[in-house]
This record gives C-alpha cells, sequence and structure tokens, in this order.
C-alpha cells in the first residue's frame, strides 16, 4: 500500500527543517558572540547545575577576600598607631633617665621634666582614643562609636566593651582584628614581671630601692613586706614577712646595696633606712601605661628632706622599670599583630589561587570552542541553505506539471 503525501504536509516539513535549521543557527551564533557554550541550562543541565554551585562558592571566597582586606586594612593602621604610642613611652623613658640624675638636676629642671612627661601622657591618651576613616574608636574593643579611654579626676579609665573583633577570612578560619585598649595600654606586668617594691610613704629613712630579680622558684601568689629595726648591738637589721607564710627568717643584718634574697627574689636597697622604714613587695598585678607616666611625673616634682628624695629616687627608677614593662606589652603585641597581618597575607594568597582555579573550571565547562563552534556553524549555514533549497523545489512540485 502506498501512502499519501498531501502537498500541505510537504509545506510543513519543510518549513520545519528551515525553522530548525535556523535555530540551531541562531544558538551557534549567540554561543559565538557571547564565547559561551551554555546559554540556558537545558543546554547542559549537568554542567550548568556545576557552575552555579562553583559561582556560589567564588561568591563566598570572595565575601573571605573583603573580610580580610579590612582586616588588613585595620591592623595597619593599628600598627602604626602602636609605633606612635611606642615613640612616646621612648621619650619619657629617657626623660626619666635624665630625672633619676638627682645630683645634676634641680628642682626647676625636675619640673620642666614632669611637664613634659604630662604632654606626653595626653599624647599617649589621643593615641588611646585614635580614630580610623569611618570615624571608629579602634582601641574601644566592640563599642567603636564611643572614646575607648576617658580622664576624670586625673584618673584615665578604659570605656572599651567586649574583645577584640574576630572576622571570617576562610572556611573554619578566623583572625582578630583589632586589640582592645586594656590589652595594649593596661595589661602590662607590674614591675620586673613577677613583682614590684613600692615605698610607703611613712618611710622617714634614705633608703632607695635599686635592682630587683627572681627565679623560677619565686611563687607569686603572695605578697612580701620588709621591715628594717634596730638590733640587740645597734646594727641595722631586715625582716621579710610573707602575707600568708609569716616571718620568712630571723632577722638579718642590713648592708646598703647588698641583695636581700627570699623566696626566690632578690632586691638590693640602697642608702640608709631608718629602722620603722619598710618596703612593700607586691606580686603579679598589672600596670597601666598612663599610671606609669601620672607617677613618674608625680615622683619628679617630690621635694623636701633627704627621705623625700629617696621615695624620688625610687619612685623615678619603679617608674623606669613600669616604663619598660609598658614597651615590653606594646612590643608583644606588636609582634603577635606582624604575625596576624602575615597570616592574613598567606590566606590571601591561598583565596587567590583558589578562586583562580575555580573561574578555569568554570571557564572549562561554559567557554566555547571556537575553532568547533565556527566550523559548526558554516555546517550550519549549509544545512539552511539546503533546507531552503529543498523546500523551493518541493514547493513547486504539482501533479498537474505531469499531465
Amino acid at each position: 500500500m502506498i501512502d499519501r503525501v498531501s502537498s500541505n504536509q510537504v509545506y510543513r516539513t519543510g518549513i520545519g527543517s528551515i525553522l530548525d535549521a535556523q535555530s540551531q543557527l541562531s544558538r551557534i551564533q549567540e554561543q559565538v558572540a557571547s564565547g559561551k557554550r551554555i546559554q540556558n541550562p537545558s543546554d547542559d543541565p549537568s554542567a550548568a547545575a556545576e557552575i552555579i554551585r562553583l559561582r556560589t562558592e567564588l561568591n563566598r571566597v570572595e565575601t573571605y577576600q573583603r573580610n580580610a582586606d579590612r582586616a588588613i586594612n585595620a591592623l595597619s593602621f593599628e600598627e602604626s598607631a602602636i609605633a606612635g604610642a611606642e615613640s612616646v613611652l621612648q621619650r619619657a623613658r629617657e626623660l626619666a633617665v635624665q630625672g633619676a640624675n638627682d645630683a645634676l638636676l634641680t628642682q626647676e629642671d625636675r619640673e620642666i621634666i614632669a611637664s613634659e612627661i604630662d604632654g606626653l601622657r595626653d599624647s599617649l591618651l589621643n593615641i588611646g582614643n585614635t580614630r580610623n576613616a569611618d570615624g571608629e574608636y579602634i582601641f574601644a574593643g566592640d563599642r567603636v562609636n564611643s572614646a575607648a579611654f576617658s580622664e576624670s579626676g586625673g584618673a584615665i579609665s578604659y570605656d572599651g566593651t567586649g574583645g577584640p573583633r574576630m572576622v571570617n577570612i576562610a572556611a573554619g578560619i578566623r583572625i582578630q582584628a583589632n586589640d582592645t585598649g586594656a590589652e595594649l595600654f593596661q595589661n602590662a606586668p607590674a614591675g620586673n614581671g613577677a613583682f614590684e617594691v613600692s615605698v610607703p610613704n611613712s618611710n622617714a629613712g634614705n633608703g632607695t630601692v635599686g635592682s630587683t630579680g627572681y627565679d623560677n622558684s619565686y611563687p607569686g601568689s603572695e605578697n612580701y613586706t620588709i621591715s628594717f629595726s634596730t638590733g640587740g648591738a645597734g646594727q641595722l637589721q631586715y625582716t621579710v614577712t610573707g602575707s600568708t607564710s609569716g616571718a620568712l627568717a630571723a632577722a638579718q643584718d642590713f648592708t646598703p646595696g647588698e641583695a636581700i634574697s627570699f623566696a626566690g627574689a632578690t632586691v638590693v636597697i640602697a642608702g640608709e633606712p631608718n629602722a620603722s622604714d619598710t618596703f612593700a613587695v607586691t606580686s603579679g598585678g598589672t600596670q597601666s601605661a598612663f599610671d606609669t607616666l601620672t607617677e613618674l611625673s608625680a615622683a619628679l616634682r617630690t621635694t623636701g628632706s633627704s627621705d623625700a628624695t629617696a621615695k624620688r629616687v625610687s619612685r623615678v627608677g619603679a617608674a623606669i622599670q613600669s616604663i619598660d614593662a609598658n614597651l615590653g606589652q606594646f612590643s608583644k603585641v606588636r609582634t603577635d599583630l606582624g604575625a596576624r597581618l602575615n597570616r592574613l597575607d598567606d590566606q590571601v594568597a591561598l583565596n587567590d589561587s583558589f578562586n583562580l582555579q575555580v573561574e578555569r573550571t568554570i571557564s572549562s565547562l561554559e567557554d566555547l570552542d571556537l575553532a568547533k563552534a565556527v566550523t559548526e556553524l558554516n555546517l550550519q549555514l549549509v544545512a539552511l541553505q539546503a533546507a531552503q533549497q529543498s523546500y523551493l523545489k518541493t514547493q513547486g512540485i504539482s501533479l498537474f506539471n505531469y499531465l
């Protein structure tokens, strides 16, 4: 049996072939124009899904990169502020050493030095209240819109809140993006790091505190008092008493400048203390850089008899020790800050490398093979022309042509 094909069916088939060829040609032309193989998800569903996943990952890493860039800027700005604070304390130390030279200075000279110390304290306070380009106080912890430090009645207090801010710089990796003013300016270990020696105002002799030291056997959990008295033979003696352990030994004869050793600690006291004088050895604790400069200024302004001079010498010496501790704290924070900057640089490089690999993978999935596409385009043009010519020929076919 021979099927009959109507003229209408022949026309529809010819037009369908032309439209299909035109559609394929249009698709290839769009690919060539955009350089992308996938124009719609239906072109390659599995590749399109993978591209979407990779682009999501790329956006996530780019967010990490922005966080890292902000952290680098913040830490670099903070490093500059810390360098300024170190310069202030270095100058204060130079002045303290100069002020400790009691024999060459008049009280007027010491007053001039004390005035400069006051100015350095104000400069340090300004650095503590440094703001970044966004107007945020960089040392205020979480309370970035309020000053980190305030002064009331001559005392400077920290008003920041919370701890340092943490930012995500990679999956599962967070890094500290700032340091609090409390950590930087107020958390230096007091004295020599284990204890500090202070001179009460009640002391009437001219005993002065010299060098101090300690070893690993020092407990660090107890305070001590060095008390002076007169022995049976009229010899000046001292006794060391612990706040919990009591007297550590019987009274010992005192020799000016000779180390007094107890519980793993050594304290050198020069001059001639009075029989009723005491020296307080306080373990642990921290020292504020602002308080250090305040105490140094007050010590330099101390006037009076030989006992006042002895107190000034001891307190200026203690201030120098405290400045060294504050400088050590700045150095510690700055070293840690540098390590964080190095880690950020390394992570930024890793993120860049990861992004490059992801972009290459996306390119391999969606980019067009131009040479192959041009060949296919030419073939499709030929197919379209063939469909058009075929349609023209079949359009003119009629049974009447053969009658």
